[in-house]
């Protein structure tokens, strides 16, 4: 009868990493544009499209604030010893979120 070979590798890896706070603020505050957009179409909804210096003041905030978020999501993945899925997640989004929020504006500067 054989014995059973004890197997070293079993997959684990044990390490010191952990989650960043700024990284899981910066992918938290990263749906802030998002929630920016649709606060911004109802006011422009409830006002007949006539509030242009309001949702130009949301979209302004809104772009600060996805430039805000990927500025610390970079700053947070570029670290050691951090678990970098949470930054990197949260630069994606903000990218997404800072593109659509220029398209908005793009859109509007070329009055389409």
């Amino acid at each position: 009868m054989k014995k059973k070979k004890a197997r070293s590798d079993k997959n684990y890896k044990f390490t010191g990493k952990k989650h960043s706070k700024p990284g899981a603020f910066a992918l938290a505050f990263s749906f802030a544009p998002l929630a920016l957009f649709f606060y911004a179409v109802s006011v422009s909804y409830r006002q007949s499209g006539q509030a242009q210096e309001k949702i130009g003041c949301i979209g302004v905030a809104a772009i600060l604030v996805a430039f805000m978020t990927l500025w610390i999501s970079i700053r947070e993945a570029r670290k050691e010893n951090v678990i970098k899925k949470v930054p990197v997640t949260g630069a994606v989004l903000s990218v997404f979120m800072l593109a659509g929020w220029i398209a908005v504006y793009v859109i509007g500067w070329m009055g389409l």
